[in-house]
């Protein structure tokens, strides 16, 4: 095992110590994957089977058809939320009710595009309409406790302590598409206004940084299955490891269910073309991301997911390795994947 930390929070002058913990971001969604695909193994949960098979609700507005697989693979056409306000991120149950009753952006499995806040809201739902229980009480009891990993959905007060917060430049709103073919034009809409909901989470106040919502103690609180994940490398890479080995006794997915995930679930299901120069996502696994050119992880048979500004956790089944990258400095590389990634994926192969 390789355990590295160190740098220092240029806000307060403490140290990253080897208890600090900070936001994952979409790493989060590695996670709920997990969670629906122990259900998956369980026999609990069918990915091609309708979502409104366990949420009933769901099917209103023409979404009978929306399979729990379109969901995890980002093709169910569904990636804005009802929400007005970051604030709104906070009741995961009322939100879930609202998206329910409400239609689809756009037709689902005509185009992927990326679930950004939603994917969260929905397969969170769906699990706890399987299990009767939370994404944040699952993580804990089937993932975290076993394991000893120190990751929460909702990170309880007396870990503040542990907590630094996530620094970044403020984001800039993203430019409108131009220039999009009809058919995609209803798709590229829903994207540009998905990635327009997340921008209220980073806006400071009075322009200091650090006070952004993303940083506040109710985001902090607050279950928001799809980015609101408090983590350390260490435990991440413990999780992933014990996806495709025992860690210490723990094995939390077999062989089979590793297999069945990390394939490409995606189907040929195209992204569009929004942004001039954008490289379209052409694979990915059941909730996983799955190795790809602008996120090799260490190639083929490697899954997990990155997280905003350079968050990167996945596993790797033929070398049974586990790997976890965090920090509160953000990086926004363009384009390509994070530099940091490359020194630290670049060492982890040759050995």
């Amino acid at each position: 095992m390789v355990d590295l930390w160190g740098g220092t929070d240029p806000l307060s002058g403490a140290d990253w110590v080897h208890d600090s913990a900070t936001l994952a971001f979409s790493a989060a969604k590695g996670m709920i994957a997990l969670l629906a695909a122990q259900q998956v193994q369980a026999g609990a949960l069918d990915p091609l089977a309708p979502v409104a098979r366990y949420w009933p609700e769901f099917a209103a507005a023409g979404k009978d058809g929306i399979t729990v697989a379109d969901v995890l693979t980002h093709v169910a056409g569904m990636p804005t939320l009802p929400i007005e306000t970051p604030e709104d991120l906070l009741d995961p149950v009322g939100l879930a009710a609202r998206v329910a009753s409400r239609a689809p952006d756009f037709a689902p499995r005509s185009a992927r595009v990326y679930h950004v806040l939603s994917y969260g809201t929905i397969v969170g739902e769906i699990l706890r309409r399987v299990t009767g229980t939370d994404a944040a009480t699952l993580l804990r009891e089937k993932v975290a406790d076993p394991l000893g990993a120190a990751l929460w959905l909702g990170l309880p007060a007396s870990e503040d302590p542990r907590f630094l917060p996530a620094l970044m430049e403020p984001i800039v709103p993203p430019p409108a598409p131009v220039g999009t073919p009809e058919a995609s034009g209803a798709a590229c809409a829903a994207a540009y206004r998905s990635t327009l909901q997340i921008v209220p989470l980073f806006e400071r106040v009075d322009g200091e940084l650090g006070t952004e919502p993303v940083n506040g103690v109710p985001f902090r609180r607050a279950l928001v299955a799809g980015g609101g994940l408090v983590a350390d490398a260490r435990s991440l890479a413990r999780v992933y490891g014990a996806c495709v080995a025992p860690v210490d006794g723990v094995r939390l997915l077999d062989d089979e269910t590793v297999a069945r995930v990390s394939r490409d679930w995606q189907h040929g299901i195209r992204e569009p073309s929004c942004l001039p120069g954008a490289a379209p996502t052409e694979r990915w696994g059941l909730g996983f991301e799955i190795s790809h050119p602008l996120n090799r992880m260490l190639g083929e048979g490697s899954f997990g997911h990155s997280g905003m500004g350079g968050r990167l956790a996945f596993a790797h089944a033929p070398s049974r390795t586990g790997f976890a990258f965090v920090g509160q400095r953000m990086t926004f590389p363009a384009p390509g994947q994070d530099p940091r990634w490359a020194l630290l994926l670049d060492a982890l192969a040759r050995v």
